[in-house]
């Protein structure tokens, strides 16, 4: 006798179908939580997002556009073609009664007024055909009057291993290269003065870049200027580069005549706290002692504060002066 196949619960069955290990449930939570956020998005930007104005600018245009065109989606004149009035113009900044006379209605030629004003230029004939109020037969009769190209030309590319006319290995070439690059100090070995370099000059000496001459300039201005050139490596980014700061050490040099001193006995809280070696805290707590006990003898007797160490009085000391 046959034994009877065991028919297995549908319990059992759906479990079973589920059955995954770690790896696939992870990977299915983190597909659903895409699928939620993809929806959570759509939902908003469908449905919940305010509208600005420049989208209902958007909006007011796409509505005249449909104005100005049939069910079937051609568009339609309010004059007949035969009436229209030819002659040469430019698109760009035309005045509605031109456009009338050429054919378009009002609402068309104020809908090209304010893709205009929002931005848009036309540089060829074919953006001005792109016009969803522009009809097709109509471009084709102003086509020969647009006074602009048709496209923009080609760039022409130089031949392989020509430059600007003449072969590039040719003594010619190497010869203009080197006069026209700009007189720097990368080549030489002349020495640039830190306090009152700009921008530029930095950039031309070898081995500061545009980031590396923005760094220092900042932490010049945020000093008033450098004591010395072991001052560079607290510029940010030059903090974790010694040897980036010993190579530059040997193409700059420091006037210290060029700094910009803070008069201590006239000065305010917000003029000395943002310097970077007393802070904000020091700053208040030392002006408040020189409102108790009167104006500075000298800058040593800024030490009398009790929160000036002797570490901020020597770091800080250059940039200060008694004097008004």
């Amino acid at each position: 006798m046959a034994r009877r196949r065991r028919v297995r619960p549908w319990r059992e069955e759906l479990k079973d179908l589920f059955a995954m290990h770690r790896g696939e449930r992870n990977a299915f939570a983190v597909l659903i939580g895409l699928c939620l956020i993809g929806a959570a998005w759509v939902t908003w930007e469908q449905w919940i997002r305010p509208r600005t104005l420049a989208d209902r600018e958007k909006i007011e245009v796409l509505w005249w556009s449909l104005q100005d065109t049939t069910e079937g989606g051609e568009r339609v004149s309010d004059g007949s073609l035969d009436d229209i009035r030819l002659f040469n113009f430019d698109p760009n900044g035309l005045p509605i009664e031109q456009w009338t006379d050429l054919g378009l209605s009002e609402k068309q030629a104020a809908s090209i007024h304010r893709y205009e004003e929002r931005g848009g230029k036309f540089r060829t004939k074919r953006d001005l055909a792109k016009m969803r109020v522009v009809d097709p037969h109509l471009f084709a009769q102003w086509e020969p009057y647009i006074q602009l190209p048709d496209s923009f030309p080609r760039k022409q590319w130089n031949k392989p291993g020509q430059w600007n006319g003449y072969p590039r290995d040719t003594a010619r070439w190497n010869s203009d290269r080197r006069e026209s690059r700009p007189a720097d100090f990368s080549g030489s070995n002349a020495v640039v003065e830190l306090n009152g370099a700009d921008s530029a000059t930095l950039v031309a000496v070898r081995g500061i870049g545009p980031s590396f001459a923005r760094g220092i300039l900042k932490y010049r201005d945020r000093l008033g200027g450098f004591v010395s050139l072991e001052q560079l490596g607290e510029v940010y980014i030059l903090r974790d580069k010694p040897e980036a700061v010993e190579r530059l050490r040997e193409k700059l040099t420091v006037d210290p005549t060029l700094m910009k001193q803070i008069p201590l006995n006239s000065c305010t809280v917000e003029e000395l706290g943002p310097h970077p070696y007393i802070g904000w805290k020091v700053a208040r707590a030392l002006l408040a002692y020189r409102d108790q006990h009167g104006p500075f003898a000298d800058v040593a007797a800024i030490s009398n504060c009790v929160l000036v160490t002797d570490s901020i009085r020597e770091r800080l000391s250059p940039y200060l002066t008694v004097e008004p």
